[in-house]
């Protein structure tokens, strides 16, 4: 497999770009699978150096196949189209680093119209239903319901929540710094159930004298650089762990399925979008870099639509609605 060719561009996209290591990820897969596919068909050698590449860059009906491929293999559109965006944002960096002389830009363009599947939410009954779940009065209990009041009262992303310190966390002015995509920060308001389920969990798991500074605003020494959520004692909670505390309450309320942490983060936008709240606000509550990212979220059924439509626009109503007759059935 050609990896090392990847390295410089990774590199790249990692440090300079500064996309998350999720994305990068992503990318690497990615691009492997289509230098995979280059070596199988002799388009490459195995032992791929940064020399070869410029036999690539003409070869459209490489990419092409490829691309084929992976439709006939059942991939979504969805899918197609992130690998035809790593592979163009692959060759454009090969060009400005002069490794290749050109790009194929009539195919590598973006195709457009590309499906965007909705974001599955939870109506407000079920995540208040769900929130209940966790037993008050056991430690995991606890921590259990203050990890998804948090994830859901402030919409955080699975990696912001159990990458939290101590001092991200202020209790006197209730706020919460997070630390998301590219290291961007962004401050949160901590109210309300958020707020109650925190303190109920830290209250139980720490000694009096630190929970006591912790709430007058000071961050003990022994608690600088500790995980805010802890699975075994003294380790901060995994990924996974909390996957599964999600999936498994999911389960238990409604034989749910397919219910993640980002269920919950999706439902947070979505609802307050629902409650009034500006797209731009959401935005910024999301951490969302572009605008675009967070308008999937204001998709509205065709009978919202229709029920808006009939009450905003003068002429939307029969005219039995505006002056008391019913004259559809004279139109039949």
């Amino acid at each position: 497999m050609p990896r090392s060719v990847l390295i410089p561009f990774l590199d790249h996209l990692a440090h300079e770009r500064e996309l998350s290591p999720r994305t990068v990820e992503a990318y690497r897969r990615d691009l492997e699978n289509f230098l995979a596919d280059a070596v199988k068909v002799g388009a490459l050698p195995e032992d791929t150096k940064s020399d070869d590449l410029e036999a690539l860059s003409g070869n459209r009906g490489l990419i092409r196949a490829h691309l084929a491929g992976l439709r006939k293999a059942g991939r979504s559109r969805a899918t197609v189209d992130r690998h035809l965006a790593s592979i163009r944002a692959f060759f454009r960096y090969l060009q400005l680093c002069g490794l290749v002389d050109s790009v194929p830009d009539n195919l590598l363009r973006g195709r457009g119209g590309r499906e965007r599947k909705l974001p599955r939410d939870l109506s407000a009954d079920l995540i208040e239903a769900l929130l209940a779940l966790p037993e008050a009065g056991t430690a995991r209990g606890r921590r259990d319901r203050a990890l998804l009041e948090m994830i859901y009262g402030l919409g955080l992303r699975l990696a912001e929540l159990v990458g939290m310190d101590f001092d991200a966390i202020d209790l006197v002015d209730g706020r919460v710094t997070v630390l998301g995509k590219g290291d961007k920060e962004r401050q949160l308001p901590l109210l309300g159930c958020a707020d109650e389920a925190l303190r109920d969990y830290l209250g139980g798991r720490l000694d009096p004298t630190a929970w006591r500074d912790l709430q007058d605003g000071l961050l003990p020494r022994e608690l600088a650089g500790r995980p805010l959520f802890e699975g075994r004692p003294g380790r901060r909670i995994a990924r996974r762990t909390v996957q599964d505390r999600v999936r498994r309450y999911a389960a238990e309320l409604a034989g749910l399925s397919g219910v993640s942490p980002h269920t919950l983060r999706h439902s947070f936008a979505t609802h307050l979008l629902d409650g009034g709240a500006g797209i731009r606000i959401v935005q910024e509550l999301l951490g969302h870099s572009h605008l675009t990212t967070t308008q999937v979220y204001t998709h509205l059924s065709r009978a919202q639509l229709q029920a808006a439509f009939r009450r905003a626009h003068p002429r939307a109503r029969f005219r039995s609605d505006r002056d008391g007759r019913d004259d559809r059935d004279d139109r039949e």
